[in-house]
């Protein structure tokens, strides 16, 4: 059984220790295949493959961007740089002879052309002495129609084959981008369609910057709460709204944030909204006791409600490792719930009101955005994300004929990967055309005698007024 000071090398690391996996850490290990996994860096964890299943202790200790290659024994780091070039991708076996200007037009697929047969092939995947490089030699050896492929074919063909017997995954820090592009290949409906560039698009339409006071409506798996606290950096605060029982921010969980990255963190529920709704209740700043004692005395009412349901619960545990693994996951609910800011403070951060609004929901976007305006400062931006077209559309046409905000903008993101080789440059053919649409916005003072002026419309009349003020009076024959 590997140990977990026999997977943790200490050569070739860099010296900063904020580069290396930690244990219990969240990382993402990218394929050749551009299939992504989430996995956690903690002891006795394993993560399936395809067909492998692997321990993750030899992800403890390396640094990001590390490739690990995957075996019938387990991942196994690649230190040497002649294994990462690519003539270990096959490009050494490819055939000089291959000419640019052949094609494949005689070659036909009858599936006699390996001499290798299926027993001999699994025989030699069976056998731990034999690597998967020698059993993609052995297949180039052994093919009747490899010399007469292009060039193109055989790259092709070598890196199926490498995918197939000789896998390789990426280590990846957890980043706003990479978790966003994690969760969209996963699951993209689960995040409305979110990708990477329109999360870029909306924090910058936010103007989230570090020290300032963000409110969030989130219920895209928490990609814009997560983003938002890592533009944060500890500096500044979240109001996180949600609307269900609990806030469900997965995304969080997996950017290893620090305590005082995860201290500007505020999640409250919508409910307290109502509370501060109207001029009064925004201007009654109420009187809140957030002294150690008082906060003592919170984590004790915490501890002692509900001791029969407590008693019961242990009662029903046989094991003692289950008992006391339940009590550290209550002592750490407890704890959180301690530090959280009471409800009072939470409103009397919201009759402060907020530097800027996001919102990324699959609810409908105007009565989210109706709800929250009123504690978004004057000036301020406001930025709605949704899948569909249409529901902001009508929260455009319902903010401009309320006249709550200028500088409204609608619009989409279209952004498209491309493949970059010799002659084969061409873009990706399995790409989503829509990453969702954006309407911004600046919140103004509302003022009912003004009116909205259609800029193409004052446009048109301009050009009309100029060609009747131009206009020549024909001649009249003398």
């Amino acid at each position: 059984e590997m140990k977990l000071e026999d997977a943790v090398s200490t050569e070739h690391v860099t010296e900063d220790d904020t580069l290396l996996v930690k244990e219990g850490e969240h990382v993402i290990l990218l394929g050749a295949d551009d299939r992504r996994y989430f996995v956690e860096a903690k002891r006795g964890t394993n993560q399936r493959f395809g067909k492998l299943n692997c321990s993750v202790i030899p992800l403890i200790g390396q640094p990001y961007g590390s490739i690990f290659e995957l075996t019938k024994k387990g991942m196994s780091r690649l230190f040497d740089t002649d294994s990462l070039t690519q003539a270990d991708e096959g490009s050494a076996l490819l055939s000089p002879g291959a000419a640019d200007s052949c094609d494949n037009r005689s070659l036909v697929d009858t599936n006699t052309s390996q001499k290798l047969t299926h027993e001999e092939i699994e025989a030699m995947k069976l056998d731990p002495k034999v690597s998967g490089k020698e059993i993609i030699q052995a297949l180039v050896h052994n093919s009747d129609t490899w010399e007469s492929k292009t060039q193109f074919s055989q790259q092709k063909w070598l890196a199926r084959k490498q995918q197939k017997h000789t896998p390789r995954v990426r280590l990846v820090l957890c980043e706003a981008e990479s978790v966003c592009d994690t969760y969209y290949q996963k699951n993209r409906e689960r995040v409305s369609n979110l990708r990477s560039d329109s999360l870029a698009q909306i924090l910058a339409y936010g103007n989230v910057f570090a020290g300032g006071n963000v409110l969030v409506f989130d219920t895209v798996m928490g990609l814009v709460v997560s983003s938002v606290v890592e533009r944060l950096g500890g500096h500044g605060r979240l109001l996180a709204a949600y609307a269900g029982k609990q806030a469900a921010f997965d995304a969080v969980k997996h950017m290893n944030f620090t305590s005082r990255q995860s201290s500007v963190l505020v999640p409250f529920h919508t409910s307290e909204l109502a509370k501060v709704r109207g001029d009064a209740a925004m201007a009654a700043f109420e009187d809140v006791d957030d002294s150690p004692e008082a906060v003592a005395a919170r984590a004790k009412k915490l501890i002692e409600e509900r001791p029969a349901f407590v008693t019961e619960k242990l009662a029903s545990l046989t094991e003692e490792s289950e008992r006391a693994a339940y009590l550290k996951r209550r002592a750490d609910r407890i704890k959180r719930q301690t530090a959280r800011p009471s409800p009072g403070t939470v409103r009397n951060w919201l009759r402060q009101q907020c530097d800027s609004l996001i919102i990324a929901t699959e609810f409908h976007p105007l009565t989210v955005l109706l709800e929250l305006l009123p504690v978004l400062a004057f000036s301020a931006p406001f930025v709605i994300f949704c899948e569909f077209l249409e529901p902001l559309v009508q929260a455009f046409r319902e903010v401009r004929k309320r006249n709550l905000a200028c500088k409204l903008q609608l619009s989409n993101t279209w952004t498209r990967e491309y493949q970059v080789l010799p002659g084969r440059t061409h873009p990706s053919m399995n790409m989503s055309s829509c990453g969702g649409y954006i309407l911004t916005g600046i919140k103004v003072h509302r003022n009912d005698n003004w009116k909205f002026i259609d800029k193409s419309e004052k446009a048109a009349e301009r050009t009309l007024k100029r060609d009747q003020k131009g206009r020549k009076r024909p001649r009249t024959a003398r």
